[in-house]
């Protein structure tokens, strides 16, 4: 789910709420030496936008059909469609393709076994912190505002970020960044009009408790957002001395109501794009033609995500009830689950953290912390007595129901790994096949093939692979989601949505990936940038794009 919409609910809002609106629009990042250039006009100037929850399925058939004319000036800024750009039509998601793991993936160049960010919310094991920059399987607004007032997102980044990357050649860089939660190395990070993110987080948490968003007129709180982004790059465009070398804005409307719509995620992001999104466009374009922004300026459009209906409901949501979800399976098999809460004081050997299509176990090694003693959680569990046992009762339930019978045949894949040390490189994922057994990706996709996944066994060790990777879990359950045609038979972990995503499954992991200059050609722009895509170009491609863009290398 994009930045905005998850965790605005529950108490501790007026805070952050009240800090967001008294920052004003516009918040210094970094200060410049005094005698410091005010920008780097000799490198090609940079605009990203970055659209949250846009498939490549959903972009490109409305550009080419001409109905977002004013992304196309954009991207045409010669008036020749698209003789100047040029479309990827392979680029995919990391895993989960959801909106934390998937955004700083692509604004570092690292995947989330590196730069720690594994979802919307998952376990660090070493502080026995629940990270949650958009919490899923609770009600919190506080982490989301945080994101703004406190840098949240960028202070659990354990990586530079592509601003951080080009002021190493690039020392005097002026960029800015138009409400991305992947902000530091720039500038200045633009909020838009404060009374549009004022009444967007204080409508939808007291929308959400109740859920009464889940009509069109929703439209409305998510295109104010938008809107205010856009008029307030556009002021700035008209009104600085400099128009910045690198920005990005970051439009999450989309995204926020596909999650709610009645009418589906296809037809409402289509809606939103054409009549919201597009005709806000022209302001941006506008602004950057009359300071001559665009003559020389590459144009980017990239994307996290993409969408997945789902049904609205109690049976299909895997939410967080103790008889009747999930956590009953662990709890019903003798393990203590943690609290759904961000900070909890009560002692526990299980905890889960929910993603949409997948949700990820993390187990301690329960023979030295009986209950109702405290775990150490920088110590593994053991593989057969704890991950193995826990595998089996999920396994075992998806095919009896014998535990838990209201999420019998939920489960899609149960995954499971030998446990090392936190500080370790982490070993890869396996499918456990029940009995204590398990086989390696390849060789059972070979024998249960998922035609609707897309690079699963690549997308999973960029996950769970590295110095950061047991905060993938030492489980990772994937529900019957992306694999499924007929929406009454998908799950999702997460309570009652319209759409959810973060299945490796095409549906949800190809993105759309635009690149455009008005002094290049078509064949120009794949000759500089399919040699740094390579051959599997996956999220994490966009900072080795950019920066060869920007730096020439």
């Amino acid at each position: 789910m994009g930045a905005l919409a998850l965790g605005l609910g529950g108490c501790g809002t007026v805070p952050k709420v009240a800090e967001l609106a008294f920052s004003g629009y516009h918040v210094g990042l970094r200060e410049r030496g005094k005698t410091d250039p005010i920008h780097s006009p000799k490198k090609p100037p940079i605009l990203y936008i970055a659209l949250d929850g846009i498939g490549r399925d959903t972009l490109y058939p409305l550009l080419r059909a001409g109905k977002m004319p004013n992304l196309e000036k954009l991207l045409s800024a010669s008036g020749a469609r698209f003789d100047h750009a040029y479309f990827s039509e392979s680029m995919l998601s990391t895993l989960p393709s959801s909106t934390m793991a998937a955004w700083v993936t692509t604004l570092t160049g690292t995947n989330p076994g590196e730069h720690g960010v594994m979802g919307n919310e998952y376990f660090v094991r070493e502080t026995e912190e629940l990270a949650c920059p958009a919490p899923v399987s609770f009600a919190d607004a506080e982490p989301t505002l945080e994101l703004y007032t406190d840098n949240y997102l960028d202070r659990l980044n354990d990586v530079p970020t592509v601003y951080e990357r080009m002021r190493e050649r690039d020392p005097y860089l002026q960029a800015w960044v138009a409400l991305h939660p992947v902000h530091r190395g720039a500038d200045h990070l633009l909020l838009g009009r404060r009374t549009a993110l004022v009444t967007a987080f204080s409508t939808f948490v007291e929308s959400a408790v109740e859920s009464s968003l889940d009509d069109r007129s929703s439209r409305k709180l998510y295109a104010a957002l938008d809107e205010s982004i856009l008029e307030r790059l556009a002021e700035d465009i008209d009104k600085q001395s400099v128009v910045a070398d690198v920005m990005t804005i970051y439009l999450s409307g989309a995204d926020l109501y596909a999650h709610v719509a009645d009418e589906g995620p296809d037809r409402a992001r289509n809606a939103y794009l054409t009549e919201v999104l597009d005709p806000q466009l022209l302001l941006v374009y506008r602004a950057l033609a009359r300071r001559h922004a665009l003559e020389n300026r590459w144009v980017i459009v990239g994307a996290d995500h993409g969408h997945t209906q789902v049904l609205h409901d109690e049976q299909h949501a895997l939410s967080t009830q103790k008889d009747v979800d999930p956590p009953a399976v662990l709890e019903r098999s003798g393990f203590r689950v943690r609290p759904f809460v961000r900070k909890t004081k009560e002692a526990f050997d299980a905890v889960f953290a929910y993603g949409g299509a997948m949700a990820y176990v993390y187990l301690a090694d329960r023979s030295k912390c009986p209950a109702p003693a405290r775990c150490d959680w920088k110590q593994p569990p053991r593989y057969e007595e704890d991950v193995l046992a826990a595998a089996e009762a999920f396994s075992s339930n998806d095919a009896t129901g014998s535990l838990v019978p209201q999420v019998k045949g939920a489960l899609d894949l149960v995954l499971v790994r030998r446990p090392k040390p936190y500080a370790e490189v982490d070993a890869p994922f396996e499918v456990y096949v029940g009995k204590g057994k398990t086989q390696s990706v390849p060789d059972y996709l070979r024998t249960h093939p998922h035609p609707t996944y897309v690079e699963l066994d690549l997308r999973l060790r960029a996950l769970a692979v590295g110095k950061h990777g047991e905060r993938a879990g030492d489980i990772l359950l994937l529900a019957h989601n992306g694999d499924r045609e007929r929406v009454e038979d998908r799950y999702y972990f997460a309570p009652p949505y319209r759409s959810w995503h973060g299945s490796p499954s095409r549906r949800d992991s190809e993105l759309p990936f635009i690149v455009a200059r008005s002094t290049e050609t078509t064949a120009s722009i794949r000759g500089i940038v399919e040699p740094v895509l390579g051959k599997i170009p996956l999220q994490d491609k966009t900072t080795d794009v950019l920066l060869r863009l920007r730096l020439g290398r």
